[in-house]
């Protein structure tokens, strides 16, 4: 029932939290749509096998054709370079060893007492005919190149030193030089050569031989600009007759069998045509004087 003097209480009213609304705010459309792909497919392991096949056999192909094409260059190059230079006789002059270098660089620096000075020949095994010289690392009196290239360089690069010591070094310094001795060592073989035709001396001694014999002459350079370094001018002048000296004596022994093939044509040969060819020897060996000089 009602009552008046209690009233009926009244709820209170619902209390409301406000919370801000959150607008989310969308980028502005692209100008260009993106490209949609299609979906990657995962080839099978029979495709892969396919693949690999063809990568394989195009690999092959393409290696056949490189070793044809290298064989036919190496070929080509060959049939025309051996025009001018024989290639398999060149070898022969670099078959050298560490023990033939040390003996021989001690042998042209001290030659007085060397015997015997003949080159040893290689025989067949089968006949046992002659089939030419040994080797160099076989015959210390055989004539190589290894020596004369290995001291051209060296007398390009120390020449080049020595004018850096005294501030007169430009790039032009070792062509200079190189050329130099280039144009020497061609001028001796010309002399040589010419000597032999004039002296109707018929040989088989190869051009080879000639070169190795006149690039030996760069030992004795070599070891003259290097005391030059360190010594006062008259030791430099003392080494330099000394080693042009035994340049020339080593000349002397050794181009005895390009001047008499074989050992018993000196006395097959008449007199004078013997002592021409002797008078020859000893120009050359003399002659070594006025090259080493330019040389230094």
């Amino acid at each position: 029932m009602y009552n008046p003097n209690n009233p009926p209480k009244q709820k209170p009213p619902p209390s409301y939290t406000y919370y801000p609304q959150q607008h989310s705010v969308s980028p502005p459309p692209l100008q260009h749509p993106i490209p949609t792909h299609p979906p990657i497919q995962m080839q099978g392991p029979n495709e892969y096998n396919d693949a690999w096949k063809f990568n394989d056999a195009t690999t092959q192909m393409g290696m056949q054709f490189g070793r044809t094409a290298m064989m036919a260059g190496s070929e080509y190059v060959e049939k025309n370079i051996n025009r001018y230079v024989n290639f398999p006789a060149l070898k022969h002059y670099f078959k050298v060893n560490n023990l033939y270098v040390a003996n021989k660089i001690r042998l042209l620096l001290f030659p007085w007492r060397h015997r015997p000075w003949s080159r040893l020949v290689k025989r067949s095994e089968q006949n046992g005919q002659m089939e030419g010289f040994k080797p160099p690392r076989d015959d210390i009196n055989s004539p190589d190149l290894y020596i004369p290239a290995m001291a051209l360089v060296t007398y390009v690069l120390l020449t080049g030193f020595v004018a850096g010591t005294e501030q007169k070094f430009h790039p032009e310094v070792l062509g200079v030089n190189a050329t130099t001795a280039s144009l020497v060592m061609v001028l001796e073989l010309v002399l040589i050569k010419m000597g032999c035709y004039l002296l109707n001396i018929t040989t088989e001694t190869q051009i080879f031989d000639l070169l190795a014999y006149s690039g030996y002459k760069f030992i004795g350079i070599i070891v003259t600009l290097l005391v030059g370094l360190i010594a006062p001018f008259w030791m430099e002048v003392v080494i330099f007759v000394y080693t042009a000296s035994a340049n020339g004596f080593f000349l002397l022994r050794s181009l005895r069998y390009v001047v008499f093939p074989d050992s018993t044509n000196t006395n097959t040969v008449n007199s004078p045509q013997r002592k021409k060819r002797i008078y020859f020897l000893f120009v050359v060996a003399s002659l070594q004087l006025i090259l080493m000089y330019l040389l230094i």
